[in-house]
Parts: structure tokens; sequence; C-alpha cells
């Protein structure tokens, strides 16, 4: 299931951290900001329940959000660290755990996962995110490595851009997986980046590693 995160102030910050040339510092606070926008809209398709709550003049009806202490936030390293930020800031409750994973350069993109440190996720609200789903290669090799640790009651992935290829790829290895994104785009280049896409997203966000 896609779910597009069309909000006026979702697509002006993606306008901003997309432009050529972007500093570090304003790209992480856009990154941020769409994860804390993407959560507001993931917030809305969450059990709630109506409670009682006294206020200094009285009983007022209000309500309970019941499952945001059973979410996982899954932090895919590193370009991850600033959308993962703004989801925490929403769900401050949650669980987050880690993930360490790379592709290869060339295809097919083979990916090796070879870090992961997640807490229970059995019957819990799994949320995976990471800024760019491009072959969807890394995507499904992180849900394989998830599912691993145990069957989650909802399986989502926030992200900031996808491409129809990922997009397909990942629904029709792991078909319940809800897709947050805030673009959906055609092309991948022979290197496996979305294009226009926003160019890579840890390297903008933290500098080129070294090696």
């Amino acid at each position: 299931m896609i779910k597009k995160v069309d909000h006026l102030l979702v697509q002006e910050k993606l306008t901003k951290i997309r432009e050529k040339g972007i500093n570090s510092v304003h790209f992480r606070a856009g990154m941020i900001e769409i994860g804390r926008l993407i959560s507001y809209k993931f917030a809305n398709t969450l059990e709630a329940e109506t409670i009682q709550v006294e206020t200094p003049l009285g009983t007022s009806e209000g309500i309970k959000i019941k499952d945001k202490e059973d979410i996982v936030v899954v932090n895919v390293l590193r370009a991850a660290i600033p959308l993962v930020e703004g989801v925490m800031r929403v769900f401050s409750e949650a669980k987050c755990g880690v993930v360490g994973a790379w592709r290869s350069d060339d295809p097919p993109f083979n990916v090796t996962v070879g870090y992961i440190r997640i807490s229970e996720v059995q019957d819990k609200i799994v949320v995976v995110a990471d800024p760019m789903l491009a072959t969807g290669n890394t995507m499904n090799a992180i849900l394989d490595e998830i599912k691993k640790h145990g069957t989650p009651k909802r399986l989502v992935i926030f992200n900031v851009i996808a491409s129809k290829d990922g997009i397909k790829k990942v629904l029709k290895n792991h078909p319940e997986v809800e897709i947050y994104t805030c673009s959906v785009e055609k092309k991948l280049n022979k290197e496996g980046y979305i294009v226009p896409g926003l160019g890579d997203a840890g390297d903008i966000a933290f500098g080129k590693p070294c090696n």
C-alpha cells in the first residue's frame, strides 16, 4: 500500500532539500521536519480510545492513542538519522533500533546487512525510516532481517523519495508493507540512483566518507 504525503508543507520542504548545493545544516533540518510531518500523517492511522479527563473547571471527553508505545522505529544508517530525529519528536514513546546496510556499486546492486540492533518486533508497529527507496534491494534485505526477529503487527516504511521500480520490488517481496513517501519518480540511472531525486542523502547530510 502506497500513501503519498502530499501536504504543502512537506512538498515545500522537499523542494528545498532537493536544491543542488544545499549545505548539510539546511538539509538535515529539512529532513527532520519531513520526518515530523510524515509522522503526523501516519498518526491518523493509529488506534485511539475515548477517555475522560478532569480539567480545572470540570470533566471533558478526550482521546488516548492506544498503540503509541508499541512503535519500533528502525534507523537505516547513516542517511536516516535526521529523518528519524523528526519521527522521534512525534513518537517520543517509541523504541528505536538501528541497521547498517550497504549495497554494491554495480548491478545487480547486491546488499550486505552488516549490523542490526532492534528491540522486540513481535506484534509491534515497525517503522523503517530511509530517505530514498531506489532499487528496493536494500529495503528488501532490511525487511527480511526484521522478519527474522518476529512478525510485526504492521510493517511501515517512511520514505522521502521512491522510485516506481523500488516500490514494485518491495511490494512483490513484502506485500503487507505500508509505504509513506513524499514523491514517486520513474527513473533510475545506471548507478542505481533516483533521477531527478536529490543525490546521496547520507553524503549531503554528513559529508562524503573518506573510504
